[in-house]
């Protein structure tokens, strides 16, 4: 088991995926290794690797593209193999409610095991996207592994994690508190110190006015708590500075 991600992976099948590969032209966006480095399929053996590639569709999508729409039915996984995607959904009055962020390597799969299952929100390309999508019918036909069982029990208890902790997240009163909180949240997913995201972007995802979320961004920086670097990069500076903020709400 990978003790950094919590999901069960043999490191050694790297280079027999890619000997199972040799001469198959599956993906030239991804290179022929969709299923490479995605937690749901980390650990199958390499021949079920290969099976689920070839099965797989791929597509690049423009900035602010829909991947899916809120309504329409679950049929398959998405594997997001570069870029960035947004889970959203609308109000009555058609205000935003950003669920999460997604990036490289994670994957939409809620729901796909269910019997007329659809998507409670729409996903959005913030970025150009690189996409790869493996239709239901063809996961389940190839896949009957205890590793893809594991998996798929680790990446749920994740998933209810997260939920829990965006809901304490904006179950939080205090904006300064809430911003703390959601600036550690992102960072601690990120592979540096920085959150890429707009302001608007931001604003939607913790239930804060726009005008809210640059006014304590402000006083953030003038505490040395964060660095804004142009309009849509903020470095962490002192997460525990932060981390003391959201939990003293």
């Amino acid at each position: 088991m990978n003790s950094k991600s919590g999901v069960y992976r043999d490191d050694s099948h790297g280079e027999e995926l890619k000997l199972g590969l040799a001469g198959i032209n599956i993906c030239e966006e991804c290179g022929g290794f969709c299923t490479q480095n995605v937690p749901l399929m980390e650990g199958l053996p390499v021949d079920l690797q290969v099976s689920l590639m070839e099965h797989s569709m791929h597509d690049s999508l423009k900035k602010g593209s829909y991947l899916f729409r809120e309504g329409e039915e679950v049929d398959s996984i998405c594997i997001i193999r570069k870029g960035r995607v947004k889970l959203c959904r609308y109000d009555s009055l058609g205000r935003e409610q950003i669920i999460t962020i997604l990036a490289d390597h994670d994957i939409i799969w809620e729901g796909m095991f269910l019997d007329g299952s659809v998507y409670p929100y729409s996903a959005v390309c913030l970025t150009n996207s690189s996409i790869c999508q493996i239709h239901k019918d063809d996961f389940i036909k190839v896949v009957d592994d205890p590793a893809a069982a594991m998996n798929t029990i680790i990446l749920l208890s994740k998933k209810l994690h997260d939920a829990n902790e965006r809901n304490m997240l904006l179950s939080t009163k205090d904006p300064m508190a809430r911003l703390a909180g959601f600036l550690l949240y992102r960072v601690e997913r990120s592979i540096d110190d920085d959150v890429i995201l707009k302001l608007d972007d931001i604003a939607a995802s913790v239930s804060l006015r726009t005008e809210t979320v640059s006014r304590k961004l402000r006083d953030m920086e003038k505490k040395g708590l964060i660095e804004r670097l142009g309009h849509a990069r903020i470095r962490v500076m002192d997460r525990d500075a932060l981390r003391n903020i959201y939990i003293s709400q």
